[in-house]
């Protein structure tokens, strides 16, 4: 089939162009989610005057999801959203809200794989956020705060411009790795409702080697989407090298 495979996919095949739309909104809102939340808890932790053994017993408790399998996490949110028995279900059908199965429904199973890979890896950015900031040279930061910078202008103006460089690199690593989600995905839904959680990475699956067997045709998507990346991976590492001036 050699071209016509690469042909199909980016012209006829509906269903990998929305595996592809999906994966790429799932990536951007995750990963802006993980961003925020782990750069404002670093910045929490970094200004709080708290005991260096509350600090250290603090980061421990934040970075336990990170250590827990994304299969595992995966099994463990179904289980936890279950319509019949799950237990944030139960819970709000005590507060008087009515019974949903969070991963059957189209509506919001995007928001329960979302919620899944934000609770799994908002650790990750916190603690490399958390370490560039416990590095970066205090007397900088004392002498504006002297100076009457406050809140968002010291973040704004002194922080994030000394921390941007690490700060690229923590959403390089976060966009690749959740470009390829496929365990999760694989473990909550199955893709489902339909294909409406369908990543690209479980349809080259699908397609190769669980139900279709066209592994031409799932080889040849497999190769787009690496030379997507590749081309992405390109683009972000030449705007790195811009930001430092390399």
């Amino acid at each position: 089939m050699g071209l016509k495979n690469f042909a199909r996919a980016l012209l006829e095949d509906s269903r990998f162009h929305h595996a592809f739309y999906f994966t790429t909104i799932y990536t951007v809102t995750s990963v802006a989610i993980e961003l925020v939340i782990g750069f404002a808890l670093a910045l929490a932790l970094y200004f709080a005057t708290i005991s260096y053994r509350l600090n250290y017993i603090l980061r421990i408790l934040l970075i336990i999801p990170f250590m827990v399998a994304p299969i595992t996490a995966g099994y463990m949110w179904r289980m936890l959203f279950h319509g019949a028995y799950g237990a944030y279900t139960y819970i709000l059908t005590l507060l008087g809200f009515p019974r949903v199965d969070v991963y059957s429904d189209p509506n919001l199973a995007f928001w329960g794989i979302v919620l899944i890979d934000v609770w799994q890896w908002t650790p990750f950015v916190f603690l490399i956020l958390y370490s560039g900031l416990s590095n970066l040279p205090r007397e900088p930061i004392e002498a504006a705060m002297i100076d009457g910078a406050r809140g968002f202008k010291l973040i704004r103006f002194m922080i994030f411009p000394l921390i941007k460089p690490l700060i690229l690199i923590v959403l390089l690593i976060r966009i690749i790795d959740s470009y390829k989600v496929f365990d999760t995905i694989y473990i909550a839904t199955g893709g489902g409702p339909g294909i409406s959680t369908e990543s690209i990475s479980l349809y080259i699956y699908e397609k190769g080697l669980h139900g279709g067997f066209e592994l031409g045709y799932s080889g040849a998507i497999a190769w787009m989407f690496f030379l997507f990346m590749l081309g992405l991976t390109t683009l972000f590492l030449m705007y790195f090298r811009k930001v430092l001036k390399l």
